[in-house]
């Protein structure tokens, strides 16, 4: 009894080391849209600017998190955070600080993102896939 509930808990509870099944698939799809360099500034392409702020913001917090993690599969010392703070999203997307933070305030609100302290969030990592499949679609309008 104990055997089979132990297999069911590792079947349908995640561990951040499983969340991602396919890390390679979604940088890849995320590339699409932004790169990131070594210091965490997301460079947002062209093609994604034309997305709604929630959607840039999106990605960034998309681009810090999956960098994080790969470089965790890497076995790297972690240099770029996954949190990011609301006035560095803004720095990044050039958008008013208050405007990014209503956003960010939304996007909490659905569970999009998690707020590790005031201003400071990071994405919701269940949330990737369906965001990049989202826009991805998108993309083609």
């Amino acid at each position: 009894m104990t055997e089979h509930l132990e297999e069911l808990e590792r079947s349908f509870i995640m561990d951040q080391s499983a969340e991602h099944n396919d890390l390679p698939g979604l940088i890849r799809q995320l590339q699409v849209f932004c790169k990131i360099d070594r210091n965490g500034h997301v460079l947002i392409e062209d093609n994604a600017k034309k997305l709604a702020i929630r959607d840039r913001i999106m990605l960034v917090l998309s681009a810090r998190h999956l960098a994080s993690r790969l470089q965790e599969k890497l076995k790297k010392d972690i240099t770029i955070p996954e949190e990011v703070h609301s006035s560095i999203i803004a720095n990044i997307l050039k958008e008013n600080p208050a405007v990014v933070a209503a956003r960010l305030k939304d996007l909490k609100d659905e569970h999009n993102v998690i707020a590790i302290k005031r201003g400071t969030y990071k994405i919701a990592p269940y949330k990737i896939q369906a965001f990049l499949a989202a826009v991805g679609g998108n993309q083609n309008d």
